[in-house]
């Protein structure tokens, strides 16, 4: 497995989560095994073999088109002309699609990359034997929580359980998109699963975006439900969105 189906790879700021506004290098793997109805990034959902997008340079958002799928040791290279010298071990975000999906290219390339990068891995959380075989190899886990109502799929309330379990020690939060349809026993549920492992582990609220965005209000009470059950829950929008940047 020296090769792997990539989307883009571009350096940006981290736009979710807890990390917001850390410079990160992303790495979008084609590739998912869900739908979510609020999907932004439904060009990297299959595996299409359409050519990866790889940022030149960091002195400006253009790129280059490579070819699928990309071999390993290119990827390194795409991923290390992005790194801004001054930062003393950047961060390699792992995005998608669903990057646990490559599993087996992840536990070839991971080793190559963890000595001079942290690893950042952005996941569903529903493949907990991939999390369990490659967690030494991860530093941060973003989880996220998918509620059925938002999502428009069935739960995912055992996987997550699961999932979060296996994440044990790691620097893991789960984050929970939230629309104008989600329901509070959605959230309520999602806080119980978390909390089943560890209260301690930090949720962020994170609303859609566009037609799917709920009411400012459903935030607060969603939020103070979640209180209720969790130590630290959080409200943060996408910031790469306002920004308008990738």
């Amino acid at each position: 497995m020296n090769y792997v189906f990539i989307d883009e790879i571009f350096s940006s700021i981290q736009g979710e989560g807890p990390h917001i506004g850390e410079r990160h290098i992303f790495v979008r793997f084609q590739g998912c095994d869900i739908r979510c109805r609020y999907c932004d990034t439904p060009a990297a959902i299959k595996t299409a073999g359409a050519a990866c997008r790889a940022q030149k340079t960091t002195a400006s958002f253009d790129a280059e088109q490579v070819p699928n799928p990309v071999a390993a040791d290119l990827l390194v290279s795409l991923c290390r002309r992005l790194v801004i010298r001054s930062v003393a071990r950047p961060v390699l975000s792992l995005t998608g699609g669903e990057p646990l999906l490559q599993q087996r290219f992840l536990a070839e390339w991971l080793p190559l990359m963890r000595p001079a990068f942290r690893i950042y891995l952005e996941t569903n959380g529903i493949q907990a034997m991939a999390l369990k075989e490659l967690a030494g190899l991860v530093d941060v886990v973003s989880m996220d929580i998918k509620l059925p109502s938002a999502t428009g799929l069935r739960p995912f309330w055992d996987e997550h359980q699961r999932f979060l379990a296996a994440a044990a020690g790691k620097d893991c939060f789960a984050k929970a998109v939230v629309t104008k349809d989600t329901l509070q026993k959605d959230m309520v549920r999602a806080a119980e699963v978390i909390a089943g492992v560890d209260p301690a582990i930090p949720l962020i609220i994170q609303p859609a975006s566009g037609v799917y965005a709920p009411i400012p209000a459903m935030l607060l009470e969603f939020q103070e439900m979640a209180m209720n059950i969790l130590d630290d829950v959080r409200v943060i929008p996408q910031a790469h969105n306002m920004l308008q940047v990738p």
